[in-house]
């Protein structure tokens, strides 16, 4: 085992073999042998102990890259920042973690940072971040970029249009025709801030907003479509944290956290490529707690779901695929079954990204908002026709 030096705490990167097992007894369609990879890249410790909101990314160097909303024990708090560590052997071992301030820490240290979507696309990383007074009133949303695999960051830019305000960029998809298209959570307004029972402050967000940002000259411009609304309700609160994902017809399918709405991820479909959403999303059959959960597109209309299949509680943590277009989930299989701090741990915030051979989803998540976990899932291959 080997112990890194972290701002002041520690790290460990350790590499663990995890055999998944399936989920209240769903068969498992076309199961590879060879296990799970997995590797603990921070165990944070007090009064930095936070690790949240975790990103995972190949970098264009072909280094591996993740990003993490640290810095305090907890969140929403003004000592948020974004943290950045490296692997350069595919997630075997992990740089120390690396503080990015971007301009705004030195000159304003009450400022919280909070990362939403690292995209890569050629040679280029943007970084999309939300800066807050801690208790999301305040709430900008902004976006810099990289030529040097995260190295080094332009100054920030406003996000387009009226995201700038109270908005949430998450995962990119490029579309079959070359189309950039993020989706985002936007909330009208937030609420009068109120004082939580340990002393944080919370301004909730209100009213959201979900849809997708596109641009067709490659990131230069960028028009918004989607005014997409879980409920009818002007006073609901939630975390959307949506995302998206291109099926063979070419309609874009977004998936939706639905907070306090049954327990289960809301849906809502494009049948224009992206450019026009229904008003309402719809419910789906597929359980969640209120956690973000992660699309994967393998080609065709095999899509994989990292998610939390609980309608209760962020355990455990399972990858599901489908190979049609998400009418059906057959391959369910757990790859983690609970948080390391036992049954009563979370597993939160699972993104990642595809090997090019599609033999692997390589993704971070967080165990209980004090960990760091690097996992390398196999995918099952598609079944054959007529099986």
């Amino acid at each position: 085992m080997r112990t890194k030096k972290m701002f002041g705490r520690f790290a460990i990167g350790v590499i663990l073999v995890v055999v998944a097992g399936t989920l209240n007894g769903a068969a498992e369609v076309g199961a590879e042998p060879a296990p799970d990879r997995t590797t603990l890249i921070f165990d944070g410790k007090s009064p930095d102990k936070l690790a949240c909101d975790t990103t995972l990314r190949r970098m264009p160097d072909g280094s591996w890259v993740m990003i993490m909303l640290g810095g305090g024990d907890t969140e929403p708090m003004a000592r948020n920042r974004v943290f950045l560590t490296r692997s350069a052997d595919e997630g075997r071992s992990w740089s120390a973690m690396e503080p990015i301030d971007l301009g705004v820490k030195a000159k304003s240290p009450d400022t919280a940072l909070v990362p939403t979507e690292l995209m890569v696309i050629g040679g280029r990383c943007t970084m999309f971040v939300a800066t807050h007074d801690g208790s999301f009133a305040e709430w900008r949303e902004w976006m810099t970029h990289s030529d040097d695999s995260c190295r080094t960051w332009s100054a920030l830019e406003p996000a387009p249009g009226r995201l700038r305000d109270r908005t949430f960029v998450r995962n990119r998809l490029v579309t079959r025709d070359g189309r950039i298209l993020l989706p985002f959570q936007h909330y009208l307004r937030v609420d009068e801030t109120r004082q939580l029972k340990d002393g944080r402050r919370f301004s909730p967000p209100t009213d959201s907003r979900n849809g997708v940002l596109m641009s067709g000259d490659g990131g230069k411009t960028w028009t918004e479509h989607g005014d997409i609304r879980l409920t009818d309700d002007d006073n609901y609160h939630g975390w959307a944290e949506n995302n998206i994902v291109e099926l063979s017809d070419g309609r874009i399918a977004m998936i939706i956290r639905a907070d306090r709405l049954g327990g289960v991820l809301y849906y809502a479909e494009s049948a224009d490529g992206g450019r026009t959403w229904p008003a309402l999303a719809r419910k789906t059959d597929i359980p969640n707690p209120g956690s973000k959960a992660t699309l994967y597109g393998l080609g065709g209309d095999t899509v994989a779901l990292l998610h939390n299949p609980n309608p209760s509680h962020r355990s455990p943590l399972a990858l599901w695929v489908s190979f049609d277009g998400m009418k059906t989930w057959p391959h369910r299989r757990v790859l983690v079954p609970e948080s390391s701090d036992g049954p009563a741990g979370k597993l939160n915030y699972p993104d990642g990204f595809v090997s090019e051979d599609r033999q692997w989803l390589h993704f971070a998540f967080d165990d209980n908002r004090h960990r760091a976990v690097y996992v390398g899932a196999r995918l099952p291959s598609a079944p054959n026709p007529g099986e």
